[in-house]
């Protein structure tokens, strides 16, 4: 699997993973399954979330896998590669929203970039 990330989609991406030290970003499935993930009940569609959290935040049970980037190694839940495809491109719509689409079409045609830096884990 292999992530792109367009300049334009970092430029939505970046004041938020920048604002501070000590951020990451992780692609997430969006299925109510972990503390950053808001809504299960939207998993019955293909749903992800690119969230920016603090590297003290835990990744682990969550995300359990990695998958390569263009911007480095992204932190996924490993059973969401089910809805992934080998080449996958992270990209800003016309009129300003996000797509994630790969080269067999649209994977996600709404998907969030989320900052998630404040939620508690504990």
């Amino acid at each position: 699997m292999y992530l792109t990330i367009t300049d334009a989609a970092l430029e939505k991406i970046n004041p938020i993973l920048k604002a501070e030290p000590g951020r990451r970003l992780v692609m997430m499935y969006e299925d109510g399954v972990s503390p950053y993930s808001h809504h299960g009940e939207v998993a019955m569609q293909v749903s992800f979330v690119f969230a920016i959290i603090r590297e003290d935040q835990p990744l682990l049970p969550w995300f359990d896998e990695t998958i390569d980037s263009s911007i480095g190694p992204l932190p996924i839940k490993g059973y969401s590669k089910d809805y992934m495809i080998p080449n996958m491109v992270l990209d800003v719509k016309k009129f300003g929203g996000v797509v994630l689409r790969g080269d067999s079409g649209v994977i996600d045609d709404t998907p969030e970039i989320r900052d998630e830096t404040a939620t508690v884990t504990d």
